[in-house]
Formats: structure tokens, C-alpha cells, sequence
């Protein structure tokens, strides 16, 4: 009865448990095909396990590329150079089949840690002393690099802004010639053995030219000797810079050091490196021997021009004065008579051939004496040509080489001495071919000559200067001095250049201020200025404003009376200011100066109505080669110009 029921029941519902069925089949399937996405996969990406749709990768992939792209544009990062592979290169000259296995032990040669070597006995060559030392400070509107120099890219070829510069030079002279004389008896002497001569080893290859300065201290004794670093425009100033002066300072031994700095640009640049290309200078740069004597001429041509002027103005006025006189003061002067039997023939025929001396009677000629032509600034620039060298000079023929170094790193009113010596490559550096009393070169990569007599003391003079030239008197009844008239001094761009300043007490002396009349004291316009690449934004500087700041901070006026030679009461006034050096006095008033301030004024003076050499970088040519100091418009114009 119950399975009847059952049955009855199973008969009325079987439409919805087929219903029922079907919605649930429908529902996994929807589940399986549609939302559960059965073509997902496990990827790993960046190191983790995702599920993920191929629409889903596409789409993951696409914003991952979106963000490397802007990664893509920026520059590639410098890979550093790795020194380990030099070294590893200079065990494969010494022994290129080391790595060779092999299971039959047979020695080969090299094949052990210690390279077998003939045992060779050598004594050091000499490296002959600097003779003939010269300093000299050139000071200027130089072409300063923003750029790194290497050689790829000199000086000459990279851009610059126009600085002023002090830059000192020290020359000297060299034996070339008995360097590689004493190289040849050292590796390749008629008393060494046939198997021990070694050309390689008999030619002498430069290291350095290393220059050395100290410093006059505030208590006026010297300062220890310090390496100058070599100047900012050297193209091989980081090769320079890097150079070990021990074997242990080096990754790799001489056989490869040598082959780098025997190059010849290498060799010039040690022996005759570059100097700065300056704007505006007294002079254009010279090695200090030759700078000494092209100013000393250069100053006599102008004391002779200024007398010129002089005798010229006084002609004129004396001109002048005569021009109003009477017309009996301007009548001729009767003639004498001459005395019976004297003739006048002899005085006459000397006035009209003066070569004939009197010494020599009359009709005779003498030989005239040949005065010899004075030398001028051309014939040294000549002269200096001649010491340059170039791609066809010999060293091994210069027994009296002219070779310089330079310092760009001095302060303005500092004092300094300098030093120098030459050194050459060690080339058995690191072997055991060297005498007993020479064994402690061998871990010397250089062998140096000895050092120079230090040189004449050199003074950088500062490039602001203050002189003070009157007090400035209270306009109330009591007459109290309130503050001071300053002349302040600055060496700008090129050239000194003043201005007066009222100073009150508590004040900086100095500030900035419109300078119109420059342009018309060096005579450079605003065209001309910028063809010598001084702007900035296509105006002239001269015309704009120079700062006269000179962070000296006056500070009182100091009120002294005393009984002059003539029994009469004078007063002398000094100025007190505060600078770096503490606090300071100076007298006020012209007359009151001592002399060190007087002559330093005078020269300034001078300096300021002497005539500077205005250039580019050297001639129009070479200015309008230098990206950094021209543009076409200002070609064009120079073009124009010079035609």
C-alpha cells in the first residue's frame, strides 16, 4: 500500500523533479563553461603563480610593456670599466697558453706561476735635471669648458662662459737628448750582453711633468709643498690623474702603462700641455720665458707711444702760442758777412751728406754703423713658434727642450713659490734586473729627476681693492665725521675698473651698480662684446651692471692729531674695517697712504688707461670654429667685418 502511494505521488511530481533536474544540470554548466572560464591557466609571472584568461595575459602583458616603456627612453646606465679584465689581458701577455690542461704533466714554458726569465743585471738610467726655470702669472677673460674634456672632445671643441683667470706657467729646459743617451748605455751598452739588449727597454717614454707649490702662511713662513692637479682643459687629465706611482697602486705592470702614454698626444701633452684661450689679455699666452720679455717690450712701446703723445700735444701748443706772434718777430735775419779768405764750402757739404764723418776729412766716406733692429713682440711669438712641437718634431733630437706646466688653481692675493721635476717610466719596474745599490727601484713605476731650485716668489695680486680718499664730515654744527669715500678697485672681465662709494658705519662696502662708461673705457661695444662670447642673453655686460661687493664691513673712523714739521696741528684720519682676516686700519686721504698702497694705486691706474689685446680664440677663424663662443648671426658679422 505505502509503494503504492509512493508511486501515485512520484507520478503527480515527476514534471518538476525533471525541471528541477534540468535547472541544476543548467546551473553547472553555467558555472563550468561560462562564469568559472574552464580555458584559465595557472601562469607564473615575476616569481608568482596566477590563474589567469588569455584575454586576461594579453591584457596583463599589455600594462607591464606600458610600464618599461617610459624606462626604454631614458639613456642607459655606464657600465664601469672593469679593471680585472686588464689584468687578467696582462697575464695572457705573459702567458697565453696558461690555462691549457693538460693530463700528461710536460712543462711548457709559462706554464708555471713564476715566469721563467734570463736573470739580466741593468743599472738605472739618469734622468737629467730641469735647467733654466721661469714663473709667470698671465691674468685674463679666458674661455672656462662647461663640459668634460676628454679626448674625444678638446677644449677647443666644447662649450665655455668667459671667466676671469689667473693663470701661472712654469717653463723650463731639458735635455731630451742626453735622456735617451743615458737610456741607450742603460738597456743597450756595448757591455752587456747580446741576449740582454733590448730596444724596447732603450726608449725613454714620459710619465709626468709634476709641478709643486707652497704658500706664503699669515705669520710669513712657508707652507709645505703640495702637487698642482693638472688644468681643467687637458684632454688626458684623467689618464694623468690615475697614473701609479707604485706597483702596488697598480692593477697591471708597466708593459701596459707604457704603450698608453707613449702615444704622441700623450707625450706633448705632458711635455707642452694646453693653455686657456683668452678673451682679453695684456698678451696672449707665452711660456714664461718668452711672456717676461714680450710685456717688458710691450711696455717700452708704450712708454714711447705715451711720449709721443706728449711731444705731440706740446707742439701743438706751442704752435698755438706762436701762431699770434708779430710779423717783426718773424723777419729774416740779415746775413753776415764771411772774414776774406774763409769759404763755407766744407760746413755746407756736411750739412748736405751727414754720412761723411769729419773724423774721416772732407770727401771721404766712412762705413755707417749698422745699428741693430730691436726686437719686437712679433720676433719672440716667432721664436716661441719655433720651440712648439708638432707632428714632425724628433725628441730624440732636442737636446735643449723648452717644457711647461700650468696652475690654474691660484688665489688672488696669495703668494707662492714653485717647483718641478720630470719623470720617466720605469721599464724593468717589478723584475729582479736591478743592481744591489738600485734594488729599491723596484717597485718604482716612475723614475724621477730631482727637483728644480724652487722660483723667484710670485704674488697674485687680489682683484678688489679699496682705497680709501676723504672722510664725509656731519652736515650739523658739530662737524662729526659720519663715514668715508671709498674708491673701490675690481678686476673685471678683462680689464680694472672703479667706482666711489659712500660708507657709513655698519655698512658692506660694494654693492652692484650700472657701469655705462666701460664699454667706452675698453672700447668694446655691445656687438663686439658679444663676438668675444661675453653675453648672456645677446646684451653686453660692460654696460650692465659689475659687482663691486667686497665683504669688508666698515666699521669707524679712528681720529689721530699731531704736530706736522712746520709747527701746524694735523689730523689723520683711518678707516677701521672688518674683513676676513679680522679687524683692519687703513689711512684715509691719498697723502696719507702708505707706500705699498700708493704704488699698487698707480699701477692700477695704468692698467685702466692701458689697452688690453681683445681676441676670440686667437683669430677670427678659430673663434668662429667654437660652437660655444659664436653663433651664425655673429659669423655673418664677423664675415662682414673682415671683408
Amino acid at each position: 500500500m505505502k509503494n503504492k502511494t509512493l508511486l501515485l505521488i512520484l507520478e503527480k511530481q515527476i514534471d518538476k523533479i525533471v525541471l528541477a533536474i534540468f535547472v541544476l544540470f543548467s546551473g553547472v554548466l553555467l558555472w563550468v563553461y561560462v562564469i568559472g572560464n574552464p580555458y584559465s591557466e595557472k601562469v607564473r609571472i615575476q616569481g608568482r603563480e596566477r590563474t589567469l584568461s588569455p584575454s586576461e595575459i594579453d591584457r596583463y602583458v599589455k600594462q607591464e610593456a606600458e610600464k618599461v616603456l617610459p624606462k626604454l627612453e631614458e639613456p642607459a646606465a655606464p657600465i664601469p670599466y672593469n679593471e680585472t679584465d686588464a689584468a687578467a689581458y696582462d697575464q695572457l701577455l705573459r702567458c697565453p697558453i696558461s690555462d691549457i690542461s693538460s693530463s700528461v704533466r710536460i712543462p711548457y714554458p709559462g706554464a708555471g706561476d713564476v715566469v721563467i726569465e734570463e736573470d739580466r743585471l741593468y743599472a738605472l738610467p739618469q734622468i737629467p735635471a730641469l735647467t733654466d726655470v721661469a714663473v709667470a702669472d698671465l691674468r685674463g677673460a679666458a674661455k672656462v669648458p662647461t663640459e668634460e674634456i676628454t679626448p674625444s672632445r678638446t677644449y677647443a671643441n666644447v662649450v665655455g662662459e668667459v671667466e676671469d683667470i689667473d693663470l701661472v706657467s712654469v717653463s723650463a729646459r731639458f735635455d731630451v737628448k742626453k735622456l735617451y743617451t743615458n737610456f741607450q748605455q742603460s738597456f743597450m751598452g756595448p757591455r752587456l750582453k747580446t741576449s740582454w739588449k733590448d730596444p724596447a727597454l732603450a726608449t725613454p717614454v714620459f710619465a709626468d711633468l709634476e709641478l709643486q707649490r707652497r704658500a706664503r702662511q699669515k705669520n710669513g713662513q712657508w707652507g709645505p709643498w703640495e702637487s698642482i692637479p693638472h688644468t681643467k682643459i687637458g684632454a688626458y687629465q684623467k689618464q694623468r690623474k690615475e697614473l701609479p706611482l707604485t706597483l702596488e697602486q697598480s692593477q697591471f705592470g708597466v708593459n701596459l702603462l707604457m704603450p698608453l702614454y707613449k702615444e704622441t698626444a700623450v707625450q706633448w701633452d705632458i711635455l707642452q700641455p694646453e693653455s686657456y684661450s683668452f678673451s682679453i689679455s695684456r698678451m696672449e699666452w707665452l711660456p714664461p720665458v718668452f711672456l717676461k720679455e714680450a710685456l717688458d717690450i710691450q711696455d717700452k712701446e708704450d712708454e714711447k707711444a705715451e711720449r709721443q703723445r706728449r711731444e705731440d700735444r706740446l707742439k701743438a701748443q706751442q704752435a698755438g702760442r706762436t701762431s699770434g706772434a708779430s710779423r717783426a718777430a718773424r723777419r729774416p735775419t740779415p746775413t753776415r758777412r764771411q772774414p776774406a779768405g774763409r769759404s763755407t764750402r766744407g760746413r755746407g757739404d756736411r750739412e748736405m751728406m751727414p754720412d761723411m764723418m769729419e773724423e774721416g776729412g772732407y770727401g771721404i766716406a766712412t762705413p755707417r754703423t749698422v745699428v741693430p733692429k730691436e726686437r719686437t713682440v712679433d720676433v719672440v711669438k716667432k721664436e716661441f713658434e719655433g720651440e712648439r712641437l708638432d707632428d714632425k718634431s724628433i725628441l730624440a733630437d732636442r737636446q735643449d727642450l723648452l717644457v711647461w706646466a700650468h696652475d690654474d688653481t691660484v688665489e688672488p692675493g696669495n703668494t707662492y713659490q714653485y717647483r718641478m721635476r720630470i719623470g720617466a717610466f720605469n721599464p724593468i719596474a717589478g723584475k729582479d734586473w736591478f743592481e744591489k745599490d738600485q734594488i729599491q727601484y723596484k717597485n718604482q713605476v716612475v723614475l724621477w729627476s730631482g727637483y728644480s731650485e724652487p722660483t723667484e716668489v710670485l704674488v697674485i695680486p687680489r682683484r678688489v681693492y679699496v682705497f680709501p680718499t676723504e672722510v664725509i664730515a656731519s652736515r650739523t654744527a658739530s662737524n662729526k665725521i659720519d663715514g668715508v669715500k671709498v674708491e673701490v678697485a675690481k678686476y673685471y672681465l678683462g680689464q680694472w675698473r672703479d667706482f666711489d662709494f659712500d660708507v657709513y658705519q655698519g655698512q658692506i662696502i660694494g654693492y652692484e651698480v650700472e657701469d655705462d662708461q666701460a664699454a667706452n673705457k675698453t672700447g668694446m661695444g655691445g656687438v663686439e662684446a658679444e663676438m668675444y662670447g661675453m653675453t648672456g642673453e645677446g646684451q653686453n655686460p660692460l654696460t650692465e651692471k659689475v659687482d663691486f661687493t667686497t665683504g669688508i664691513t666698515f666699521v669707524d673712523v679712528s681720529k689721530e692729531t699731531f704736530w706736522g714739521s712746520k709747527l701746524r696741528q694735523s689730523v689723520l684720519y683711518e678707516m677701521l674695517y672688518y674683513d676676513a682676516d679680522g679687524l683692519q686700519q687703513i689711512p684715509v686721504g691719498k697723502s696719507n697712504w702708505s707706500s705699498e698702497t700708493r704704488v699698487t694705486y698707480a699701477a692700477i691706474q695704468k692698467e685702466m688707461e692701458r689697452d688690453v689685446q681683445r681676441r676670440g680664440l686667437g683669430t677670427p677663424q678659430d673663434m668662429m670654429m667654437d660652437p660655444g663662443m659664436m653663433d651664425p648671426m655673429m659669423m655673418d658679422m664677423m664675415m662682414m667685418e673682415m671683408q
